[in-house]
């Protein structure tokens, strides 16, 4: 998260900007939780709006009654949040009001949500950008479920963003506090296996020492010490040991796929049975572990 004041400097102007990027990510979300976030936003940017339209200058061609109507019009339809939700199939909805979010039309699943503020303002101001902008990106994409990245201690790849850049600090804050409300609050339990070196840490304290324990129990299971091939003894160690990581790796992009990094209810994910199948190679690792240690006690 960068949370950054720009400043440019003219002679006799100094002119200041709040900027921040806020990662959307290890979030579980329902519609409604993202149409109430749209609407704050909104009334945020209506604000913003209202300050806007009041510093224009006066058309003079036009009387009291019709600059009053132009004002209205470019307050309602200037200052909206133009929205895109995006399918699985990329299939594509688009609108600039909250009703949108209750749309039987909508594609499902939903693989990403997008609004900002920049869109509506532009198409009056001559391709001009807003002072004070906010742009949205909520991402629900699934990693590969076998990604030959050989990168696997990056964080898992997920486009979720709140992009906030403005010139009033009223805004910026407001803004800020609504994303911190509406959006990172909704944390899931598992979200750390998604995050930066999550799976070196696996590697050396989980995988590892297992890798260490089960290959050398299986070493003397199989080649037991005095035996005609002891000269494979070791071999064979450094074999099942790297068997064990080859593993593990396999299990963590499972686990990434069956767990993503964000979560929209109405999705209707079913990767519960591939939960349940993780929860059980876990429970037979555990057994496995009580096993063999008994063993070498009884030994």
């Amino acid at each position: 998260m960068s949370n950054n004041i720009v400043q440019s400097k003219q002679p006799g102007v100094l002119f200041a900007r709040y900027e921040q990027a806020i990662p959307v990510r290890g979030c579980k979300f329902s519609l409604s939780h993202i149409k109430d976030f749209y609407r704050e936003i909104e009334k945020i940017n209506k604000k913003f709006g209202e300050s806007v339209i009041l510093g224009l200058p006066r058309i003079e061609e036009m009387t009291d009654e019709q600059w009053q109507e132009h004002k209205d019009f470019l307050l309602e339809d200037g200052f909206r949040l133009t929205v895109t939700i995006i399918g699985w199939e990329d299939q594509s909805v688009y609108g600039d009001t909250a009703e949108i979010f209750d749309d039987e039309e909508i594609p499902k699943p939903i693989k990403s949500i997008h609004f900002n503020n920049i869109t509506s303002f532009s198409r009056h101001a001559e391709g001009r950008e807003p002072l004070n902008r906010v742009s949205v990106t909520i991402d629900f994409e699934k990693p590969s479920l076998f990604d030959p990245n050989p990168l696997v201690s990056e964080a898992t790849q997920n486009d979720g963003i709140v992009n906030i850049s403005a010139s009033d600090i009223t805004f910026f804050k407001a803004a800020q506090h609504s994303v911190e409300k509406n959006l990172l609050k909704n944390k899931t339990w598992y979200a750390a296996i998604h995050r930066n070196f999550a799976y070196d840490f696996g590697v050396w304290f989980i995988a590892m020492p297992l890798a260490i324990y089960f290959s050398g129990y299986y070493m003397n299971v199989i080649l037991p010490e005095g035996s005609p091939f002891d000269i494979y003894r070791w071999p064979l160690f450094v074999y099942l040991a790297g068997l064990c990581l080859v593993i593990y790796r396999a299990l963590t992009l499972y686990a990434k796929w069956a767990f993503p990094v964000n979560v929209l209810v109405e999705n209707h994910d079913r990767a519960l049975k591939h939960r349940l199948a993780l929860g059980a190679v876990i429970i037979w690792l555990f057994w496995q572990i009580l096993g063999t240690g008994y063993d070498l006690i009884v030994r």
